[in-house]
């Protein structure tokens, strides 16, 4: 993985939205849900943020492109966490040892 070819992104805007469809579809999130959670213009952010700009172009390589797919992935999970908790649904503190949050059952916060 690491010897992957480098390839030039031609069209960022479609590339972000196939990207934000792929993480949906993986996620099991209807496209609609998903669009409020991220929108394209901030994957298009991380696109060029994880990418290597070379000459004005913007090129891509499979670790570079999961690298992308995860912080994705991350970022809808820490709103989701984040709104079951505004709601409810969900316990959440925080843990002055971890120096984060953490989230669990009603029950065992």
């Amino acid at each position: 993985m690491y010897n992957d070819p480098m390839v030039q992104i031609k069209d960022i805007r479609k590339m972000s939205r196939h990207i934000g469809r792929d993480v949906a579809h993986n996620m099991d999130i209807p496209l609609d849900e998903f669009r409020t959670y991220i929108k394209p213009k901030e994957v298009r952010s991380l696109i060029r943020q994880y990418c290597v700009e070379k000459n004005g172009e913007y090129l891509i390589n499979a670790m570079i492109l999961q690298k992308i797919f995860k912080e994705i992935n991350d970022w809808v999970l820490g709103i989701k966490l984040c709104k079951m908790a505004s709601s409810g649904d969900l316990a959440a503190s925080w843990d002055e040892d971890k120096n984060c949050m953490v989230f669990g059952n009603l029950k065992e916060i």
